[in-house]
């Protein structure tokens, strides 16, 4: 790498403008939109890159969008980095008691992707205030991809699909972490969260009176008998050093306490980390339905819905990630994460087609940051959007040295 002399330059813009992106956050927090339904935020963000006059570009019908920024030496192409950051919130009730909570009631960002999209503008605002100013050590090009629909793991695709990755040679993208403090960050190189496959599961009986059972084919029997095998089958097929989790989450059925109903339903999930035992765990819960429906007489049929593969970084791209905290943080801000989630994530998808990372950033602090994803009080030290935005920032930098081109 170049002697960074350019990074006193990234300091110094976060520090000027990182009270803006408090402003940007707090806007985001207030007014969050759930997945397929981010038409606001979307605009919002154009309005927000607009000033910063990079050209931009909207996805599809509406939600999502590109923008890009590009200092080359006047060649007519060149390799293209991408930063991603997800738009879509949660249908949680926000219970912060803070002036930013969310106006939207039963909808809040409990999964920090305002931050992501705030940390993904923020590192293109300092790229383009250094262009701006001449501080840019050398070409670089780079593309903010603001997706939608992360957490029904459809919004990558969608953006794929309408081209967010043409011209893209690799990608960045971070998510906060509230289990590490303000000021780390995680990384790891491989496997860093697990594949996901939701299970929608139909149970057609015959109905009847509660009193009559021997007359119907029950459905509820055939659900609870299901839940069992598949948990107890599981637990029995999976290799023991191969890490897969089963969860319900959603059982529906009956409307009276003395009628047998004539239909169930349940979904749940299904994560693992490597093909051999997602194929194996899939084939055991097809073989669950055939022995529930010969044993109850009712029809069962399984369909999997959304999905995401596992994110597996590029170990080059992560030694760039570390470099690049390195140098704005300190090597000590490196934290390396042992084991992977066996959460999901939809970044995934774009691994699909190029080579990419994710890191975690911590964001608890000593008054914020402290509650998990996904819960009703989640929030964050705001002093992570500087931070994650300057890593992000150098990293597109080093991407770019021309001393470590092939």
């Amino acid at each position: 790498m170049h002697e960074h002399n350019w990074i006193p330059d990234i300091r110094r813009h976060a520090e000027e403008l990182s009270p803006a992106w408090a402003n940007m956050r707090r806007h985001l927090h207030q007014n969050p939109e759930l997945s397929n339904h981010e038409f606001q935020t979307t605009q919002y963000l154009v309005q927000q890159f607009g000033q910063l006059d990079l050209p931009t570009h909207v996805a599809g019908d509406g939600r999502g969008m590109t923008a890009d920024l590009t200092l080359t030496t006047g060649k007519s192409s060149g390799p293209c980095l991408a930063i991603r950051g997800d738009i879509d919130a949660l249908p949680i009730q926000d219970l912060k008691t803070v002036e930013y909570r969310s106006r939207c009631d039963g909808v809040m960002h409990a999964c920090g992707h305002d931050v992501h999209a705030t940390i993904v503008f923020g590192a293109m605002q300092i790229l383009a205030s250094m262009r701006e100013a001449g501080e840019l050590p050398w070409p670089v090009s780079v593309r903010a991809i603001l997706q939608p629909a992360e957490e029904l793991a459809v919004g990558a695709r969608y953006m794929i699909q309408h081209h967010a990755l043409e011209g893209i040679d690799a990608i960045l993208a971070l998510h906060v972490d509230p289990t590490r403090r303000v000021g780390c960050v995680g990384l790891r190189r491989g496997t860093l969260t697990a594949a996901c496959d939701t299970i929608h599961l139909e149970i057609q009986g015959k109905g009847g009176h509660g009193a009559r059972p021997h007359l119907t084919n029950d459905p509820i029997d055939a659900v609870t008998h299901w839940v069992q095998s598949a948990f107890r089958r599981i637990a029995r097929t999976a290799d023991p050093s191969e890490t897969v989790v089963f969860s319900i989450g959603k059982i529906e059925s009956g409307h009276s306490v003395n009628v047998i109903p004539d239909h169930a339903t349940l979904a749940g999930s299904l994560r693992s980390l490597d093909l051999d035992s997602r194929r194996i765990a899939l084939e055991t819960l097809g073989d669950v339905c055939e022995c529930i429906q010969r044993e109850t007489g009712c029809k069962v049929d399984l369909t999997l819905g959304a999905s995401a593969p596992a994110v597996v970084n590029d170990p080059r791209l992560v030694d760039l990630l570390e470099d690049s905290v390195g140098k704005t943080l300190g090597s000590e801000a490196v934290e390396w994460v042992d084991q992977p989630s066996m959460g999901s994530e939809d970044f995934s998808w774009y691994l699909e087609h190029v080579p990419g990372a994710m890191l975690r950033l911590g964001v608890r602090g000593e008054q914020a940051g402290h509650e998990p994803l996904h819960t009703a009080a989640f929030d964050v030290d705001e002093r992570a959007l500087a931070i994650g935005s300057q890593v992000f920032a150098a990293a597109v930098i080093n991407y770019f040295d021309p001393c470590d081109q092939d």
